[in-house]
């Protein structure tokens, strides 16, 4: 059955050549393309609008994550929607099939694809794609993983359970993790890859963890010594320190090694304080329906 694709775009040339021309050679059949543009200025929305894509405007300033995934959803009417960002370039001709196939499980609410790094990605941020995702193996050992950027999503969960539209990160995180508390189940496809990867500078490093970990204090729940400075931050930075070192070391990555401590602790800091900020603002949530009640 044909599904409906959903583009997620901003100022993306030229890459979003790439993800379009990665999408027409898909083997299975999809309905349409539908492109939520916010704001570009280089030549994406129209370049989107050239390949006959429909295309929803969304306003400089306006950009909620779940409220557009939640709008998506309702301008979209198969029973799978599958959603890549414009970055997002399929490796080859068989992308969309897995990602669909991952739904022959009734209880299987949302599918998401490996994504591999470019060759212009710096070292480390090819470490951190390769161990997200990779062959799995890491992700099945950790409390929760998924990305919206190439995936697909069950429309009949969705209509119980919506995006939430408050949240200014991690909308997908905190959506899968709601629906596997619910009782479904999320499947990662490796065999559906694409090209994703962002080499970011210290600045944009701390501003993605800090927004990271002021949804993360707001989606899982957290004990006092989750929280404490020694469990959530320092002793994620030393493991994360020494396996960029043995990493560099292994694949002659030497100039590296020095920067390493400098860009995870940048990251140690902004998750930190977002961590904290997003764990008051629970608690000061929690407080007011307590009193309301």
């Amino acid at each position: 059955m044909p599904v409906d694709i959903v583009m997620r775009s901003y100022n993306d040339m030229p890459l979003v050549v790439e993800t379009l021309d990665g999408i027409g050679r898909q083997a299975g059949p999809f309905a349409r393309l539908s492109v939520f543009d916010n704001a570009s200025s280089d030549g994406t929305e129209e370049t989107v609008r050239a390949v006959g894509a429909r295309v929803f405007e969304v306003p400089q300033g306006e950009y909620v994550p779940g409220k557009v995934l939640n709008r998506a959803m309702r301008e979209t009417d198969s029973p799978i929607v599958v959603f890549v960002n414009s970055d997002c370039t399929p490796v080859d001709d068989d992308w969309l099939r897995p990602l669909l196939a991952g739904f022959e499980d009734d209880s299987v609410a949302a599918v998401f694809g490996r994504q591999m790094a470019r060759e212009d990605c710096r070292p480390l941020f090819v470490k951190d794609t390769e161990a997200t995702y990779g062959d799995g193996a890491l992700q099945a050992n950790w409390r929760h993983c998924f990305s919206m950027a190439s995936s697909a999503v069950r429309r009949s969960v969705w209509e119980k359970i919506p995006f939430d539209e408050d949240l200014g990160y991690s909308e997908d995180i905190d959506w899968t993790w709601r629906v596997r508390q619910a009782g479904y189940a999320i499947r990662y496809v490796p065999e559906s890859k694409v090209f994703h990867s962002h080499n970011y500078s210290l600045k944009q490093y701390y501003r993605r963890q800090y927004g990271e970990g002021r949804a993360e204090a707001e989606i899982f729940s957290w004990t006092a010594w989750q929280t404490s400075c020694v469990r959530y931050s320092l002793l994620p930075l030393g493991r994360l320190v020494l396996s960029d070192w043995r990493y560099c070391l292994r694949h002659g990555h030497l100039a590296t090694i020095v920067y390493a401590p400098i860009l995870r602790t940048a990251g140690m800091l902004g998750r930190r304080r977002g961590f904290r900020l997003g764990l008051r603002e629970k608690n000061a949530a929690e407080s007011r329906k307590e009193a309301v009640r």
